[in-house]
């Protein structure tokens, strides 16, 4: 096997031109995927990063299940079992309300446990005390609320919230609230919602049941086995880390469409490398003679044509891998700046990301497609008859 590598790299050598060539074929196309993959890989990471920013990994976000048609209930029985999994368990109620002047907005019944798990900051104002009508508004809201109903904080603002009996006949309930603090903006829909005491809450809407459920964990890692603890529950349960997986399977599928029509530049390569071989056959057809005269067989003949289309895939896959890493250079240079300019997104350190997982994949797809292209000529020069290639002088 020492000796066909050796007599491959003779060969190879006396046809310097011809086999830059052909190295410069596959690197191109193996640089082309290494770059193009390195983007995907890079946009993902940077949106996982930023979600990561943004979000709570340890939080868990519990809502009512569905079960054979049936809907799974928050009830304290079920708040009891879920209490179990987090170091912090905060149930709330939803609902929705309506100002004088038709400014709708969502005001959730919450306990002290609630701001701890959501880790709500106070912008202005003071928190809202157990057992009385005041509430506190996210930023958005509170700037809706001071430009439309100019209500500010130390003000009371009307609302109305409308109930459905059992008969589903509609009833209005008028609400005076005041107005005692507003939080800091989150980036989450949190800007969008008013608080208010859970028993006040409950009181107002007769709910014996929560619309959901708030867990918080001491750690990250933690977060799949509870999630998976409280979905047996029968309950849903919602965390940053489903924005991540949906994150991860888009740019996955992207990434390898990418790369899909960036290894077309493959196929030209792996052409040059069955055209060359087949040049290479006809070249030789008196040395095959004289080797299988004197006893050589046909594997050897395949290994011996083989071993020069080895050399090339490894040569091309580690040429390609380094002009990938040019390539992925470059676009991180020249395409950051540009994204931060013109479409006004964050900033973040670097465009594409390289692993080793990247580098490892262009050196095997250099290395499969530089054997697969050679096995047909290496079969061909294995069949030719000894007789009649001793023939060409």
């Amino acid at each position: 096997m020492i000796e066909a590598f050796l007599l491959a790299m003779r060969q190879l050598r006396t046809k310097k031109v011809r086999t830059l060539l052909i190295l410069l074929g596959i690197s191109v196309g193996v640089a082309a995927v290494v770059g193009v993959t390195s983007l995907g890989e890079g946009i993902r990471v940077n949106a996982v990063g930023e979600i990561e920013k943004s979000h709570d990994l340890t939080l868990i976000e519990v809502s009512p299940g569905v079960s054979n048609g049936n809907i799974i209930l928050i009830t304290e029985s079920k708040v009891r079992a879920v209490s179990e999994y987090g170091s912090v368990v905060a149930p709330y109620t939803k609902d929705d309300y309506v100002t004088l002047n038709k400014t709708y907005f969502k005001a959730n019944g919450i306990s002290a446990q609630y701001m701890d798990a959501k880790d709500l900051k106070l912008e202005a104002g003071m928190w809202l005390e157990e057992g009385t009508y005041q509430i506190v508004l996210g930023s958005d809201i509170g700037e809706k609320f001071s430009k439309i109903e100019g209500a500010e904080i130390g003000n009371t603002i009307d609302a109305r919230i409308r109930l459905y009996g059992e008969e589903g006949r509609a009833t209005d309930k008028d609400i005076t609230f005041m107005i005692v603090g507003r939080l800091k903006p989150t980036g989450t829909d949190t800007d969008d919602q008013a608080f208010m005491d859970m028993n006040i809450a409950r009181e107002l809407t007769g709910k014996d049941v929560y619309d959901g459920i708030m867990v918080k964990l001491d750690k990250s890692s933690q977060t799949p086995a509870a999630r998976t603890a409280i979905e047996k529950l029968g309950l849903t349960c919602y965390s940053a880390q489903d924005e991540i997986d949906s994150v991860n399977r888009i740019m996955n599928a992207v990434t390898l469409v990418l790369a899909f029509f960036s290894s077309i530049s493959l196929i030209v390569g792996g052409l040059m490398i069955i055209n060359t071989m087949i040049v290479s056959v006809y070249e030789r057809t008196h040395e095959i003679g004289i080797t299988k005269a004197i006893g050589a067989s046909e594997l050897d003949i395949i290994r011996m044509f083989l071993s020069e289309c080895i050399i090339i895939g490894v040569l091309g896959g580690i040429l390609g891998d380094l002009l990938g890493v040019m390539f992925s250079f470059l676009i991180d240079s020249v395409g950051r700046p540009m994204l931060v300019a013109q479409l006004g997104i964050a900033d973040f350190e670097h465009l594409t990301v390289i692993n080793i997982q990247i580098l490892a994949a262009g050196f095997l797809i250099s290395l499969v497609i530089s054997v697969i292209a050679g096995i047909y000529p290496a079969w061909r020069a294995a069949k030719l008859d000894p007789v009649k290639a001793l023939r060409q002088l």
